[in-house]
């Protein structure tokens, strides 16, 4: 502080700059992203002024998305607000335009008509997750159901539902098979999951179609690995694989999908499968904003020391599947739910 000529105090501007609050950017509203928010919400550091982005107001548990798309669970069980759960962390939901790492400022769009406001930041924190990757299969972005969002759920628990009464009617009967039979591609947790859920709906929904057999529905897993689960290793991948076959489901390994027609699913090993639906959970990306950025990278994802920092980027910080975070086996973090949080 200094005195002017009338005696009274002033701040020294010299100073201010100090006196400013660390501005810190989450962006993302994932698992990553929210126990992040959440850790800085149990601090209340007053030095600090922490800003979670997020493309929709509600945090989506999205583990469970396979049991609303079976109407095991109501969506609002697996649906929570986020300005419910962060009281101190600021949030704003938008859609991220663009990021300036020099400038240190990040461009967020939202509203009915897209208006634009720069947020600017001391730390930033990508836990942007990852995205759906089609790897560019021919029909595959136009026609197959993916299992993402809670609109995902409730599409994929719509069309079970159109399908089943629709191959009940008398004038169907040319157009069970593809309506009846339902692929889901990708042996990973998600597929597992949704492939046992899926197959759990019809079974207990069929009694109530008069017009339809057990022999008529076909739940086909299709896999690129021998077994099912490779995360947890193989005795428990082929202790999957075999209850997931003792419940009437059909594997397909060591085979991928190569084309997607609306009537068709076309494997690699050159099997046609006659099905109007392909669930697809085989293949992810980190997401594109990354692209943008000139940060190191290792297999597309932002390259992390094991305390989340970005190498050579103070304030830059990375987690979730949008990074790659080493671990004490000299490998890396797994993509999981689980890790994302802890990281978080």
């Amino acid at each position: 502080m200094f005195v002017d000529r009338t005696g009274g105090e002033k701040p020294d501007h010299r100073n201010i700059k100090s006196m400013k609050k660390a501005r810190v950017l989450i962006l993302g509203g994932g698992f990553g992203g929210l126990y992040a928010a959440l850790e800085f919400e149990k601090q209340r550091d007053p030095d600090i002024e922490v800003t979670l982005i997020s493309e929709e107001n509600f945090f989506l548990f999205t583990p469970m998305l396979h049991e609303v798309a079976a109407s095991d669970l109501d969506l609002t069980h697996i649906v929570n607000p986020i300005r419910k759960m962060l009281r101190h962390v600021r949030f704003f939901e938008g859609e991220i335009q663009s990021i300036d790492l020099s400038d240190q400022r990040v461009v967020v769009a939202h509203g009915f008509n897209q208006h634009t406001h720069a947020l600017e930041y001391d730390h930033i924190v990508f836990a942007l997750g990852c995205v759906t990757n089609f790897y560019n299969i021919p029909g595959l972005h136009e026609r197959a159901v993916t299992m993402k969002s809670l609109g995902d759920a409730i599409a994929l628990r719509n069309r079970l539902i159109e399908h089943l009464e629709e191959g009940d009617t008398e004038c169907a009967g040319n157009d069970r098979e593809p309506l009846l039979t339902f692929v889901v591609a990708g042996g990973g947790f998600a597929g597992v999951e949704t492939i046992g859920s899926i197959n759990d709906f019809l079974k207990e929904a069929l009694p109530f179609y008069p017009n339809l057999r057990p022999e008529m529905v076909r739940v086909v897993l299709v896999h690129p690995g021998e077994f099912v689960l490779p995360e947890l290793g193989e005795e428990l991948g082929r202790y999957t694989s075999r209850k997931l076959a003792e419940r009437g489901v059909e594997i397909h390994p060591n085979t991928k999908v190569k084309g997607l027609t609306p009537r068709e699913v076309q494997l690699t090993d050159d099997t046609r499968i006659s099905s109007c639906t392909l669930v697809w959970t085989a293949g992810t990306s980190p997401h594109p904003l990354l692209n943008q950025l000139d940060l190191p990278k290792e297999r597309n994802r932002l390259k992390a020391n094991a305390a989340m920092g970005v190498e050579g980027f103070p304030g830059v910080w990375a987690l979730g599947d949008c990074a790659v975070i080493p671990d004490e086996k000299e490998g890396y973090q797994p993509s999981t739910a689980q890790h994302a949080s802890r990281e978080g």
